[in-house]
């Protein structure tokens, strides 16, 4: 072999291995760049889960806020918190009563800041009822029979009034659900929890009046600021089952612990109406609220005497107020 084969030699073996050590290089950078790429396929994936979170955590943080910078504009609803009762008159214990106590501020605010009422022509005004039956039910029924309106009931599950919610069916009411319970802490510790309680109210209902009830307002209405869960997450739930949620947009002010006369109850529902096309009025059905019913007949003939405005039961097809969406 001549020394110049002998020197070729080394060479090739040499350019062998640089190539064999190159190949092993690429294969390591090309590994290294699938793992970089499915790292950051999973980085983008968390980011666009904690986005989409944020976003909701923000909507829920501003409901908040705006119930609290409006609640705070307005009187006490209670004097003393021993003040505080359940909608059947019985005590609770401090972690209820401060619900109830926020929630029932939250409500007696008269008139919410959503977006404008788009809508024109004749005024549709929808008279709401929460938390019956109660001993006042009838005088409601007779008095809305009186002056041939209907109304909307958000009704809760309660034994010994089946002649009542059996009334509001048949003279033409819409009877609509609030919750069974109406313990705040109860059916807002988790959705299982309210899916339940409502789930209970909606096989009573039915089981009393024959009627598949389908309308629903969330205790505190859907920006209440006392649920431990997500009321978009209630919102969903009640989208699946094919149930269409109402809160409101003028309140009666009666929602709370303090005296309220019927004149004053009157103005905060006639003062506040015209604002809108579509009002949905938040009134109370319970046996401290005589003066809620008293107030009635003050509001049914001046708002049946206004022109091109009609008084209407909540329906599937009615235009939606709703706090949040």
């Amino acid at each position: 072999m001549s020394q110049e084969q002998e020197h070729v030699e080394p060479e090739e073996k040499t350019a062998q291995k640089f190539a064999k050590e190159s190949r092993n290089i690429g294969n390591i950078m090309n590994t290294f760049l699938l793992i970089l790429v499915f790292m950051m396929l999973c980085i983008c994936t968390v980011l666009l889960v904690l986005v989409v979170n944020l976003n909701k955590e923000v909507g829920s943080i501003n409901t908040k806020l705006m119930a609290l910078q409006t609640s705070g504009n307005q009187p006490e609803v209670y004097e003393k918190t021993e003040d505080v009762v359940d909608i059947n008159g019985s005590s609770v214990d401090q972690t209820e009563a401060a619900d109830i106590a926020e929630v029932d501020a939250l409500e007696n605010k008269l008139v919410w800041d959503e977006n404008a009422d788009q809508s024109s022509g004749i005024r549709r005004v929808y008279l709401t009822f929460d938390d019956g039956p109660s001993a006042n039910t009838d005088r409601i029924l007779d008095i809305l029979d009186e002056y041939g309106v209907k109304a909307t009931f958000f009704v809760v599950g309660k034994e010994n009034y089946a002649q009542q919610y059996r009334r509001i069916v048949e003279d033409g009411h819409t009877l609509a659900m609030h919750s069974y319970s109406h313990v705040y802490g109860d059916i807002y510790s988790s959705l299982d929890a309210y899916r339940q309680d409502l789930e209970k109210l909606r096989s009573f209902l039915y089981e009393v009046t024959g009627v598949e009830c389908s309308i629903v307002r969330f205790p505190g209405g859907s920006s209440n600021t006392i649920s431990r869960v997500d009321m978009h997450a209630l919102i969903d739930y009640l989208d699946s089952e094919n149930m269409v949620y109402f809160d409101w947009n003028v309140s009666s002010g009666d929602a709370s612990g303090l005296h309220r006369s019927a004149d004053q109850i009157a103005a905060n529902v006639l003062d506040n109406i015209e604002k809108y096309n579509n009002a949905v009025v938040l009134m109370h059905d319970a046996s401290g609220k005589n003066t809620t019913v008293d107030a009635l007949p003050t509001i049914i003939e001046t708002l049946l005497k206004s022109e091109d405005t009609v008084l209407l039961p909540i329906s599937e097809d009615t235009v939606k107020v709703q706090h949040i969406h």
